[in-house]
């Protein structure tokens, strides 16, 4: 065990998580997406396990609910790869939400998973940059907890749902450029997992790889995901042939054609799916949004984030850079009659 996890005790994190996706299941099988590879494959994966119908996709601005879905709906729902607060609330995700340790998030629903909290990683203890030796936000995405906890371990294999895996998040590549941090966590999670560490080890020298990925991101192009290139700066020093495999992870969803959006969100979904092997159920049809308003506020400027959290009835938020809060407000589905 690292320096960094010694004397650490902690709950069995596959046990948690299981108990919440079980609670979920018990009521529902709404899901609300993110519109993206990592959200899109998330999703694929729970659909391998438990019986899931996307009610809705969550731009972290906009709620844009599916063939008569309803707030309440949506409040019942496993809000997958997002990260929110409304007390009841379901969700699974990976972003960092602490801004100290201390913080408890007074808003977030308690059956809720993700592993920055399970470790109570923060703000003030995060974005090191590639120098860092301690450990950071978690690096990986949502599916490749998922994937571990289902027992989806698929060592050096060469196929389309590899490279899913490999591309969701931009993993490929962060667990080699923040490689000590992408240790650390695999040191706390994934010990046994073949898969990640020939990621981390092998899969950027592998042209076999490389080229099966590159297959990959070319077919998720043709079908609605973004051909934007990564926007960090270490990207941009990559080779050619390396920069296209960096980047091109969501679905954009413009409000002028929310329809053409859910459209791509459905082709893309079912794509994924099929390379998991499961059946998500969605509906095509978007028939209401719920829209709310974001603010990035510097992190710096706030004292204590449990009463900001509170004051702004923050509904979802990340820490994103050492600079920048994003959190979206005037969202809420348990509404009083």
């Amino acid at each position: 065990m690292s320096q960094e996890n010694a004397g650490i005790k902690r709950s069995n994190w596959k046990e948690d998580l299981r108990a919440v996706l079980d609670n979920w299941s018990q009521t529902s099988s709404n899901v609300i997406l993110s519109a993206d590879v990592d959200g899109l494959l998330s999703c694929a994966l729970v659909a391998a396990q438990y019986p899931v119908h996307v009610a809705g996709v969550y731009t972290t601005t906009h709620l844009l609910l599916l063939d008569g879905a309803t707030r309440m709906d949506a409040a019942d729902a496993l809000w997958l790869d997002h990260d929110v607060s409304e007390p009841g609330v379901k969700c699974i995700g990976q972003h960092l939400v602490h801004h100290a340790s201390t913080d408890v998030l007074p808003l977030r629903e308690p059956q809720s998973f993700n592993p920055n909290v399970w470790v109570r990683q923060d703000w003030k203890n995060s974005f090191s940059g590639r120098n860092g030796k301690k450990r950071d936000k978690f690096p990986f995405g949502t599916a490749h907890f998922l994937a571990n906890a289902f027992d989806l371990d698929l060592g050096e294999e060469v196929s389309p749902l590899a490279s899913l895996l490999a591309h969701a998040d931009g993993t490929w590549r962060t667990v080699v450029d923040y490689r000590p941090n992408a240790e650390i966590w695999q040191d706390l999670m994934f010990k046994d997992d073949g898969f990640l560490v020939h990621l981390r080890d092998d899969w950027a020298n592998s042209s076999t790889h490389l080229k099966s990925h590159a297959d990959l991101v070319s077919g998720l192009i043709a079908i609605g995901v973004s051909n934007s290139p990564s926007r960090a700066k270490i990207a941009s020093l990559l080779p050619v042939d390396l920069q296209m495999l960096t980047g091109r992870q969501s679905i954009r969803i413009d409000s002028r054609n929310v329809q053409d959006g859910i459209d791509r969100v459905k082709k893309v979904l079912d794509y994924v799916a099929t390379q998991v092997g499961s059946k998500p159920t969605m509906s095509s049809k978007h028939t209401s949004t719920i829209s709310g308003v974001v603010d990035t506020p510097y992190p710096d400027k706030i004292s204590n984030f449990d009463d900001f959290m509170i004051q702004n009835e923050i509904f979802s938020h990340a820490f994103t850079d050492l600079r920048t809060l994003r959190y979206t407000t005037g969202i809420k589905l348990r509404v009083k009659s």
